[in-house]
């Protein structure tokens, strides 16, 4: 299983299921299965918000339940286990991801020549800043050209860098 300090299983879970969804997962980790008030009571948190974690969770099957059905009551109470299996799998999605966006916006930067409104309300390419007879849409200024290079250059950055963490 991947650890839950990783930086990388912390994000992952941050981005699927939000910031409390770290607190959910350890807990179940360490238990067989958990009911949501359970859990709600154990962190301290509210039930509701629990379920709603739960569901996220669920949704990117990181989690799954069983229902039983409470004798005395009459209500089903769901018992969730964490899949710890499915987390490792999550990073690397989330890795092809974030790759795949790294190098689609690097090829948009270097398909385009950019214009920027002087008073920097508005960044665009050409083709925009043309029907717009360089004038910005937004508060009338002139746009001027852009220089984008340095946005490539910390793009290639970014991947060059993903794909030696991933390497290691």
């Amino acid at each position: 299983m991947e650890s839950l300090d990783n930086p990388e299983v912390v994000n992952a879970l941050a981005k699927v299921a939000g910031a409390n969804s770290l607190d959910i997962v350890g807990e179940l980790s360490e238990e067989s299965e958990m009911d949501e008030f359970s859990l709600a009571e154990r962190l301290g948190m509210d039930v509701k918000t629990v379920r709603k974690i739960l569901y996220k969770l669920y949704d990117s099957r990181l989690v799954k339940f069983r229902r039983i059905k409470d004798e005395e009551t009459g209500w089903y109470i769901y018992l969730w286990k964490f899949h710890d299996d499915k987390l490792e799998a999550l990073v690397k999605r989330m890795r092809r991801d974030k790759i795949t966006n790294v190098h689609e916006r690097l090829e948009y930067e270097r398909a385009h020549q950019f214009f920027m409104c002087e008073n920097g309300c508005t960044r665009m390419p050409f083709e925009n800043a043309m029907e717009y007879g360089f004038i910005c849409n937004d508060c009338s200024g002139k746009l001027g050209f852009l220089d984008n290079s340095n946005i490539i250059d910390n793009l290639e950055a970014q991947l060059k860098e993903i794909e030696r963490t991933i390497g290691s």
